[in-house]
């Protein structure tokens, strides 16, 4: 008896063993499940939150382009006046017979060019996008949008120091000979000296160089809109 006994709790173990054994692979195989379709979630999640970001990205940029696209063509504009006014003052008077008819020109020019552009850049989207870490999929875009930031950094610096200086020297120099409410020049002595000559020199390579960082970012912004965000957003 006692033997036929061991037999069967030997078998009843065995079984035993065997339902624990599929019951732990249940187990892991579930877990493992589990771990698979979370993952699955978070990248499906992650990618979501990727292409929303990217999105904002290129509404920002479409906007930014806008403003570049205006701002250029009224700058070339305003160094097209300054160049004017600078021909005017190193001729020497003799562009003009008369007197009265030069210092009609300055005039014209000398308030034409009494203004300053800044673009107004639009930043949040760019660096929140950059500072994000949803996938690791993306990096060459982020590499281009900071280069694109650099130039918007440098573009700022650069129309920001062109703004001070010449409220500071064009404006400053010219207080007491000229009424810029009433867009007359009381006195143009000083309008025509070497100092005034040389301080719309400085003008226009500002100028210069403003428009060059302008078409810079504007073309790297509009290269990152067509050849990359529209390619990631497919």
């Amino acid at each position: 008896m006692k033997f036929g006994t061991s037999r069967r709790l030997a078998k009843i173990k065995k079984a035993d063993v065997i339902t624990y054994t599929i019951e732990i692979f249940i187990v892991i195989f579930g877990i493992t499940v589990a771990y698979q379709l979370n993952v699955l979630y978070e990248d499906s999640k992650d990618l979501k939150l990727e292409k929303a970001a990217i999105e904002k990205v290129r509404t920002e940029l479409e906007l930014n382009i806008t403003e570049f696209d205006k701002l250029i063509d009224e700058r070339l504009e305003l160094i097209e006046n300054e160049n004017q006014l600078a021909q005017i003052l190193y001729s020497g008077g003799y562009l003009y017979a008369e007197d009265d008819l030069e210092n009609q020109e300055i005039s014209k020019y000398l308030f034409a060019i009494n203004k300053t552009y800044k673009p107004n850049l639009q930043f949040e989207g760019l660096n929140y996008y950059i500072n994000t870490n949803y996938t690791t999929s993306n990096s060459d875009l982020k590499n281009s949008l900071l280069t694109l930031k650099n130039k918007y950094v440098a573009l700022k610096e650069v129309a920001q120091y062109h703004t001070s200086m010449k409220e500071k020297y064009y404006n400053d120099f010219l207080i007491k000979d000229v009424d810029f409410g009433l867009q007359k020049v009381v006195n143009y002595e000083r309008i025509k000296s070497i100092e005034f000559k040389n301080l719309i020199l400085n003008l226009i390579e500002n100028e210069i160089e403003l428009n060059r960082l302008l078409e810079e970012a504007n073309n790297i912004a509009i290269d990152i809109v067509d050849l990359n965000i529209k390619e990631k957003l497919k």
